[in-house]
């Protein structure tokens, strides 16, 4: 890692970055326990703190009642420092959240989005984003998009048929060119499982995979308490598994991949419900393709609980697909199964996504030693 030794502007915006993080997972905070969890002598930490109260970053809350003599003041987020807007497609429409910078709700509303053709999907969700700023108390610091298709590094968005006329199209470069503001754009099976894992999950665990089936199939991974990617971002498109009963002279990319060719006749992608319920034949069938699905992802990454999201996933799906599992993987690397019933998952992780792409604008990663934008999870 090279040395900022010589480039003092850039470590203090490390440091900054580092303390806003930090006041906001941990906050209320004094100064002296941040010097402690970040190793960052007390003087620097006085320093940077004020100059983060004196940008309106950070506020101070009163002092500590903890302990003898004079007492310590307490750091917390200035909430009123910014918004975040937060937009997720679903079924058609976008359900956009306005919230705060301690991710507390003021305005939440649903948009129709025209995909007729390029432009009206754009002007729609130019609509619905002028609508909700509108609504704003303070400047929205950034714009949240969670689309059903993969987000590719540069922006383009790819695979994405639920939303055709968007197919390589840069939503991320429209939209900082009309609001110039920061925006970011993630999958939203991505999105859900960062939602999932930051406010639903039970145990304190590093790795999870979330499983989704509904208008489409898709997986988020999280791995070490960071959500992963992988190098193209392709990374949970699970519809491109494979298996050894594909035919060697069919093309299943165009299709989605071979497992979604597998899935489509027996979900409606449109409605996201079972096509034949009633037909055991094909709910076997399912079983064993969504069993499959999971061990892979045991296999691979043995993840300590599997997230199944969706309206197929009735509770007795649920046990049947945990009970074939068992057959495949021994008992000790067995994870959880259990259910997301939460409609709103995606979204409080697509809040969360933008918070922390806002405060963590600076991490020193990788041995370039470069500033680069990490999504991880508080600890």
């Amino acid at each position: 890692m090279q040395s900022l030794s010589g480039k003092p502007q850039l470590l203090k915006e490390v440091n900054s970055s580092m303390i806003e993080r930090l006041v906001y997972e941990s906050g209320p905070i004094s100064k002296p326990e941040l010097a402690k969890r970040t190793g960052i002598s007390l003087p620097t930490i006085s320093k940077l703190v004020d100059d983060l109260e004196k940008n309106a970053r950070l506020s101070s809350i009163g002092r500590s009642g903890k302990g003898a003599g004079r007492k310590a003041m307490l750091y917390e987020t200035n909430r009123n420092s910014g918004c975040i807007l937060a937009c997720y497609y679903k079924e058609g429409s976008l359900l956009c959240r306005l919230a705060d910078m301690l991710n507390k709700t003021l305005h939440e509303k649903s948009f129709i989005l025209e995909a007729t053709d390029v432009k009206k999907a754009v002007n729609s969700t130019f609509f619905a984003i002028d609508a909700m700023m509108e609504l704003a108390p303070s400047k929205v610091k950034i714009i949240g998009i969670g689309l059903p298709g993969v987000v590719h590094p540069g922006g383009r968005l790819l695979a994405i048929p639920q939303i055709a006329v968007w197919e390589g199209y840069n939503l991320e470069k429209t939209l900082k060119a009309r609001y110039n503001v920061a925006v970011y754009v993630e999958n939203g099976v991505k999105l859900s499982a960062m939602g999932y894992f930051c406010t639903q999950l039970r145990e304190k665990l590093d790795n999870l995979v979330y499983l989704y089936v509904g208008n489409g199939i898709g997986s988020g991974i999280i791995l070490n308490r960071q959500l992963y990617r992988g190098s193209g971002d392709f990374s949970g498109e699970i519809g491109f598994m494979a298996e050894p009963h594909g035919s060697a002279d069919r093309n299943y990319v165009a299709g989605g991949g071979y497992m979604e060719s597998l899935m489509g006749p027996l979900v409606d992608y449109s409605t996201g419900e079972l096509r034949q319920k009633g037909d055991s034949r094909k709910q076997k069938e399912l079983i064993a393709i969504l069993s499959t699905i999971a061990i892979n992802h045991v296999v691979l990454l043995n993840p300590g609980v599997i997230v199944l999201a969706g309206k197929i996933f009735a509770k007795t799906l649920v046990e049947a697909i945990g009970k074939r599992m068992k057959y495949y993987l021994p008992a000790q690397v067995m994870p959880r199964i259990t259910r997301d019933l939460s409609g709103t998952t995606a979204l409080e992780g697509l809040i969360e996504s933008c918070r922390g792409y806002i405060t963590t604008g600076m991490h020193l990663v990788q041995s370039t030693g470069l500033p680069q934008r990490v999504d991880r999870i508080a600890v």
